[in-house]
């Protein structure tokens, strides 16, 4: 009776050491399978179990088992070099890894600009006083520009237009092209003028007589040069307005208006049209008549003579 008892004991020892022993050494796979049993052999290509009979099993690869098994088997000396290249860290923990801590510090926050403060709020900073500075500069030039265009002294539009900018620019782009009138200019060539000679003495000679007409005759009619007039679509429209259409004015009739060009001598008696880039006249060519196109920076010098 005796030895049942102990041997019945001793069953009951074995068992209770046995069972947490195997709860230890259950290792779960991917696939949902559970080994139980210890690893008999660690190598690069997997593990072996050994299983309930004492055999060795067959070998199983690191990345068929789970997280938490392979954690298990790290903490066996033998396996613990194979098996930690399988193990996966923590995101945040990975990402912080070897990287410097950074410390975030207060800074001082720049004032916004006033939205009300218009151009005095520029002149406070070194690059809005370089943005007045250039908008000025531009300022001058542009009057220049606009005196040269419309034939005024274009240093008198900048010495205005640095006392009111913008505004003297638009004031004389507003005012009519600047003509001057000739210093010799007696005669207009629009207006009714019939010369009248005087014949000093009945014994002059008829040679003398006949060119001291032909002088007043010269000196009668306008020459318009250039520097003196500004040769454009303005000055034939009111210096030669007598010369438009097809039949001459009463003023204009039987004269023609010689016009002196970089490419020649042109004798016309009428202006067919003007545009803003040159002036078509209707020159003559013996007995024939041809209208050509001359731009206006091309005329040199245009008199008005009588029609031989």
């Amino acid at each position: 009776m005796i030895s049942v008892l102990r041997f019945l004991s001793v069953a009951c020892i074995l068992i209770l050491a046995a069972t947490p022993a195997r709860a230890a050494d259950s290792y779960e796979l991917l696939d949902g399978q559970v080994i139980n049993g210890p690893p008999a052999s660690f190598t690069k290509d997997g593990v072996a179990f050994r299983e309930a009979s004492g055999d060795q099993g067959p070998r199983i690869g690191y990345t068929n088992l789970t997280q938490a098994a392979l954690q298990e088997l790290a903490k066996n000396p033998k396996g613990k070099r194979h098996v930690e290249p399988f193990l996966e860290e923590p995101l945040v923990a990975s990402a912080m890894k070897g990287r410097p801590a950074y410390e975030l510090k207060p800074h001082e926050k720049i004032d916004r600009p006033d939205p009300k403060g218009g151009l005095s709020s520029m002149a406070g900073s070194g690059l809005g006083v370089l943005l007045l500075l250039l908008l000025y500069a531009a300022n001058l030039f542009s009057a220049y520009e606009v005196g040269v265009f419309r034939n005024y002294s274009p240093w008198m539009v900048l010495g205005i237009s640095f006392v009111l900018p913008v505004i003297t620019q638009i004031v004389f782009l507003c005012l009519p092209t600047y003509v001057p009138k000739a210093a010799g200019e007696v005669v207009d060539a629009t207006g009714a003028f019939v010369p009248g000679f005087a014949v000093t003495g009945s014994n002059q000679p008829a040679a003398q007589a006949a060119a001291a007409i032909q002088a007043a005759e010269a000196a009668a009619f306008p020459r318009y040069k250039r520097g003196e007039f500004t040769f454009n679509k303005r000055f034939f429209e009111t210096k030669l307005s007598g010369f438009f259409g097809i039949r001459p004015s009463d003023a204009e009739k039987g004269l023609v208006f010689s016009a002196k060009t970089s490419k020649g001598q042109l004798v016309c008696n009428r202006v067919v049209r003007v545009t803003p880039g040159e002036a078509v006249l209707q020159v003559l060519r013996g007995p024939t008549m041809e209208e050509v196109g001359v731009p206006y920076a091309d005329f040199v010098e245009i008199e008005i003579q009588q029609r031989a």
